[in-house]
C-alpha cells in the first residue's frame, strides 16, 4: 500500500507573458492569505454608492449574454472562455479530416509536442510493455506511461497484448467521430494523477448529429503499398436538452514492405566523416585485407555456413560444388589465425568466399515495415437535461472496438549446437560426415591458399627467414591431422521462423453518469455550483500469435538430449515439456535446402511440422473508475472570481495475461520467456484545486492569477 500527496503551484503569468516563480510565489502567497480575508469583507457602501449607476447597465447586459461555462483540460474548474493558465494545444479532427489525415495516432504522434519515441506499428519486431501493434502517445519524451489518455475527460483504459500493458492504444479511437484533440503540455499530476506527469491528450467527441452521414475516406500513398480506406457511419438528432449519437468506423491499411518505400529499401550504407569533413560511404576494410568488394552496404548478419570450434578455421561457407578445403560444398573465407588475407583457392583472382552473399541486412526486403490491419469502431452516445433548478443530465457512452492486425518481420539466425556423432553432421566421418581435421588441412596445402599465405608472410615478416617457397603452413607445422567426429554449429535462417506476429483485440467501453448544478449551494458568497458523477468500466481482451522453431525439439531432434547422440532419444533424462517428444523425427541441418538461399527450409516436411509450433499469449485488463467532483465560485476578489473545486476518485485495475507453454517457458529457439502477469491495484484519490485572479487590468500586470491544486492518492496493491 502506497499513500502520496501532490502539491502543484501553477507560475503566476503576468502581462506579456513573464512567469512569476520560486521565491516570489511564496511571498506573493503571504500577501495573498492577507488579500484574501479582506477581500471576504463586503465592499464599503460609499463603493457601492458611487458606482451604483455606472454598474447597472452593464449588469443588465451580462444578464441577457447567455455565457456557457466549460471545463477546459488540465484543470477541473468551470471557465467563460479557454482561460486556463496551463499551456493547452488544440487539434480540430475537422481540419485533420480535410487534410486526408483520420488517424487518431498519426494527428498526435506528428504534433510538434509529441517528442521522444513513438511507439506504432512499425515496432512490432520490438519487445513492448503494450505488446505488438500498439500505437501510444509520448508527450515531451518521457514516456507513454506518463502521458494520460482521456476521451471526453474520463480516463481510458491501458489495452494490449503479452506482458503487462501500461498505455492506452491510439489506434482503438475513431478518427472520424472526433470533434478535436486537446494536448496539455504541462503536467498535470495533481490534477489527474501520477500518470499525467508528462501532459494529457483529451479527446474530444462529436456532439452535433443531424441524420444519417456517410463519409469514405480513401488514402493512396506516392510510393507502392500503404493503401487506406476508412468507412465512416454516423446518425443522431440534436434536442434543445441533448443528443443522441451512433457512428460507426471502419479502417483497413494494407502492408508496406520494406522494399516499397526508397529510404527502407536495399541494405544500410556505412556512412563516415573523414577529417577533411567528406562523407565516406564504401566499406574499403574487406577490400584492402580480404578482397571482398562489399560496395557500400553494412557488414550484417551472415547465414549459410558452419562454425567449427575445434580448429582454427571458424565458419565455413557454403559455395555449392566447390570447396577450397576438404568439405564438401563448403570453403573457408579468410586465412584462419594466420595473417590475414581472402582465401582464392581455385586461381581466379577473386577470394572464393564474399561476405555480401551470405548477409541478411539488406537482402530481406519482404520484410514488412509495418503490417495488414483491420479496426472496427462502434459507438453510441448521448445525453439529456431535465427540467429544474439542478439541470440533471444524465449521460453515457457505448463503445466496442475489434482491432486485428499482422506483421512480418525478418527470420532470425537459427544456430543450434549439433552434436560430434549425429549422423548428418558435416565433421562425421563415421556417419555421412568428413574428418575436419583432415579437411583444414586440405585448405592449408591448397596451392592458393600457401600462395597467399606465402605473399602475406613475405613481404611483411619475411616469413621468419624462411625461403618464399618454402613460407607455407606444413613448414611450420600447422597441420592437425585426424581429428574425428567434432561438433559443429550450422548458422542458417529458416523460412517463415519467429518473423511474423498476429494480434486481435476487442475492446468494450461502458461509461454513465450524471451531471448538474448545485442551486442549494449558493449560500453568501458561493455561487455557480456544479458537480459531476461517473462511472466508467473498460473491458479489453487479446491474444497474439507468433510462429516458430522450438528450441527443445530441435535439441532432441539432433540429439543433444542422448548419451550417444542419436536423434529423438532423451538418454540423459532431461526434463522435457509434455509435447516435446511427440512426433519427433531426426533433422539434417545439413541438407542444401538451408543453405542454397539466404532465408532455406528443412529437407522433409516432417521435420518442418515437428519443429514448427506456435508462441501464443492472452490478455485480459479490466479497469473500473468511478469519479466524482463539483466546482464552483467561493467568493469574490476586485480582480474577480475565485474558482474552486473539489473531487474524489476510485479505480480499480485488474490485469490477468496468460501465456501458453511455449511462451511461459521460452520454448522458442533463441527467444525469451514471458510469465505473465496477473494482478489488482485499487487507487482511492482526492483532490482539489483553487484559482485567485489577483489582479486584472492593471498597468503592471493586464492579469495576474494563482492557480493551486493538490492531490492525495492510495495504492494497494495484490496478486
Amino acid at each position: 500500500m502506497q499513500t502520496f500527496l501532490s502539491l502543484v503551484l501553477t507560475p503566476i503569468r503576468c502581462a506579456g507573458g513573464r512567469v512569476i516563480r520560486g521565491a516570489a510565489v511564496l511571498r506573493i502567497l503571504a500577501v495573498l492569505a492577507a488579500g484574501c480575508c479582506l477581500a471576504v469583507a463586503p465592499v464599503s457602501l460609499a463603493q457601492e454608492d458611487e458606482e451604483d449607476e455606472e454598474d447597472q447597465p452593464t449588469a443588465v447586459e451580462a444578464d441577457d449574454t447567455d455565457v456557457e461555462e466549460v471545463i477546459v483540460t488540465g484543470s477541473r474548474l468551470k471557465r467563460d472562455t479557454y482561460s486556463s493558465v496551463a499551456p493547452l494545444q488544440v487539434i480540430t479532427g475537422e481540419v485533420s479530416r480535410e487534410a486526408g489525415i483520420i488517424d487518431a495516432a498519426e494527428i498526435v504522434q506528428k504534433s510538434t509536442v509529441s517528442s521522444g519515441q513513438q511507439i506504432d506499428v512499425t515496432f512490432s519486431g520490438f519487445v513492448l510493455d503494450d505488446g505488438p501493434g500498439t500505437e501510444t502517445a509520448n508527450l515531451r519524451g518521457l514516456g507513454s506511461n506518463r502521458t494520460l489518455l482521456l476521451v471526453n475527460g474520463r480516463r481510458m483504459a491501458p489495452s494490449g497484448v503479452e506482458g503487462a500493458p501500461a498505455a492506452a492504444d491510439l489506434g482503438l479511437i475513431p478518427g472520424t467521430l472526433v470533434q478535436q484533440y486537446d494536448l496539455l503540455l504541462d503536467g498535470a499530476s495533481s490534477v489527474y494523477g501520477s500518470d499525467a506527469i508528462a501532459g494529457v491528450l483529451n479527446v474530444i467527441l462529436r456532439k452535433d448529429f443531424n441524420g444519417l452521414e456517410v463519409e469514405a475516406f480513401p488514402r493512396r500513398p506516392y510510393h507502392d503499398g500503404g493503401d487506406q480506406n476508412v468507412l465512416s457511419v454516423t446518425w443522431g438528432r440534436n434536442f434543445d436538452r441533448g443528443y443522441i449519437g451512433f457512428g460507426s468506423e471502419y479502417y483497413s491499411s494494407d502492408p508496406v514492405t520494406y522494399a516499397d518505400r526508397p529510404w527502407t529499401a536495399g541494405c544500410p550504407h556505412e556512412l563516415e566523416i573523414d577529417e577533411g569533413g567528406r562523407l565516406r560511404s564504401t566499406d574499403l576494410w574487406y577490400s584492402h585485407f580480404y578482397g571482398m568488394e562489399m560496395g557500400d552496404c553494412q557488414f550484417g548478419r551472415l547465414v549459410r555456413r558452419v562454425f567449427i570450434q575445434s580448429i582454427r578455421a571458424g565458419s565455413i561457407y557454403y559455395t555449392p560444388g566447390y570447396t577450397n578445403g576438404g568439405w564438401p560444398n563448403f570453403s573457408e573465407s579468410n586465412s584462419p589465425g594466420y595473417g590475414t588475407f581472402g582465401v582464392d583457392g581455385d586461381g581466379d583472382g577473386q577470394t572464393d568466399v564474399n561476405f555480401l552473399d551470405y548477409s541478411l541486412t539488406g537482402n530481406q526486403d519482404y520484410q514488412e515495415l509495418y503490417g495488414p490491419s483491420k479496426t472496427l469502431n462502434m459507438m453510441v452516445l448521448g445525453e439529456y437535461t431535465f427540467e429544474g433548478d439542478m439541470n440533471l443530465t444524465p449521460f453515457f457512452e457505448l463503445a466496442y472496438v475489434e482491432d486485428d492486425y499482422s506483421n512480418k518481420g525478418d527470420e532470425p539466425q537459427l544456430f543450434p549446437d549439433v552434436p560430434a556423432r549425429n549422423p548428418f553432421n558435416l565433421c562425421n566421418p563415421e556417419g555421412l560426415g568428413v574428418d575436419c581435421g583432415l579437411a583444414y588441412d586440405a585448405l592449408l596445402t591448397n596451392p592458393g591458399y600457401v600462395r597467399g599465405f606465402a605473399d602475406w608472410y613475405y613481404h611483411r615478416f619475411n616469413c621468419f627467414g624462411v625461403p618464399y617457397q618454402f613460407c607455407s603452413p606444413r613448414t611450420f607445422r600447422l597441420l592437425v591431422g585426424p581429428l574425428g567426429p567434432q561438433p559443429t554449429l550450422p548458422i542458417v535462417s529458416v523460412r517463415g521462423d519467429r518473423n511474423e506476429v498476429t494480434r486481435y483485440l476487442e475492446q468494450f467501453r461502458y461509461v454513465a453518469g450524471v451531471s448538474g448544478d448545485l442551486p442549494m449551494m449558493n449560500v453568501g458568497q458561493l455561487s455557480d455550483w456544479s458537480f459531476e458523477f461517473a462511472y466508467v468500466h473498460t473491458r479489453s481482451d487479446g491474444t497474439a500469435r507468433r510462429p516458430g522453431i522450438r528450441g527443445d525439439r530441435l535439441d532432441l531432434a539432433l540429439g543433444n538430449y542422448s548419451i550417444n547422440d542419436i536423434p529423438c532419444e532423451n538418454s540423459t533424462e532431461t526434463d522435457m515439456a509434455f509435447d516435446t517428444a511427440e512426433g519427433c523425427v531426426p533433422v539434417n541441418m545439413f541438407a542444401r535446402s538451408l543453405y542454397d538461399s539466404l532465408v532455406g527450409d528443412f529437407a522433409t516436411e516432417a521435420e518442418r511440422n515437428y519443429l514448427f509450433d506456435s508462441r501464443d499469449f492472452a490478455t485480459e485488463y479490466r479497469q473500473t473508475v468511478v469519479s466524482y467532483y463539483m466546482t464552483g465560485t467561493i467568493f469574490e476578489l476586485p480582480a474577480g472570481a475565485v474558482s474552486a473545486g473539489i473531487g474524489a476518485e476510485y479505480r480499480e485495475d485488474q490485469i490477468t495475461s496468460r501465456p501458453d507453454h511455449v511462451a511461459r517457458d521460452g520454448l522458442f529457439f533463441g527467444f525469451f520467456s514471458d510469465g505473465g502477469a496477473e494482478g489488482e491495484k485499487y487507487v482511492q484519490e482526492a483532490f482539489g484545486e483553487i484559482e485567485l485572479p489577483i489582479l486584472a487590468g492593471q498597468i503592471a500586470a493586464s492579469e495576474l492569477t494563482l492557480n493551486v491544486s493538490a492531490r492525495w492518492t492510495k495504492d494497494q496493491y495484490g496478486g
